[in-house]
């Protein structure tokens, strides 16, 4: 050990330097091999793919229900944000393939979890909204989740193809939709409960 301590202290600064170098340039060169898409671009992406489809579909009439007009435009912008966070941030630098179930004794892997759910919740409100029900909204997300998985492996993109990935994803958008149709049902009982309401006032005042 101590030998090679004293071998490391005799290399000159400068070559230590451009060691340092050549390992953020075959980082870059790792990064730029896999999917090139950076956060801000797939978010500036969604942005503005979100106008132009409200836009168009505000011109075109089309569709019908201004609540799919907006689905559709919310739609791009979650799928844009979910490949710039999938493909645009740095990675742990883990292994190719996880099939390990999640540890919850580990608090990194725990946060991860739930952060994965929390990016995917967004899209099973939006299903919610069509009304799709909730067994196909969580089937579009595991087949969403698995393509990202398998995109992940077979570009070499230096990120981990996870089994939890493609657990949380589901269940995250599973729950946004049970959370937004349980919202939703609330409110419609809640507003027929007022037009009852507000009928027997009516009829009272006959």
């Amino acid at each position: 050990m101590y030998t090679f301590i004293a071998a490391t202290e005799n290399i000159p600064r400068a070559r230590l330097a451009t060691a340092a170098v050549a390992s953020d340039d075959r980082e870059t060169e790792t990064r730029k091999d896999g999917i090139p898409v950076s956060l801000s671009l797939a978010f500036g992406a969604g942005v503005l793919g979100s106008v132009l489809i409200a836009v168009g579909a505000t011109l075109a009439d089309r569709p019908r229900r201004i609540a799919h007009r907006v689905v559709l435009a919310l739609g791009w912008l979650w799928v844009a944000c979910v490949i710039g966070f999938t493909f645009g941030t740095r990675s742990g630098g883990g292994q190719a393939v996880n099939p390990a179930l999640l540890d919850v004794a580990n608090p990194a892997d725990l946060i991860d979890f739930l952060l994965n759910m929390a990016m995917f919740a967004p899209g099973g409100i939006l299903l919610a909204v069509l009304r799709t029900g909730v067994w196909p909204a969580g089937a579009l997300a595991f087949l969403g989740s698995l393509a990202i998985e398998v995109t992940q492996y077979l570009t070499a993109s230096g990120r981990t193809a996870d089994i939890n990935d493609l657990l949380s994803n589901t269940l995250g958008c599973t729950a946004g939709y049970a959370c937004a149709a349980a919202v939703g049902k609330a409110a419609h009982e809640i507003g027929r409960r007022q037009r009852y309401a507000h009928e027997v006032d009516r009829l009272s005042r006959l």
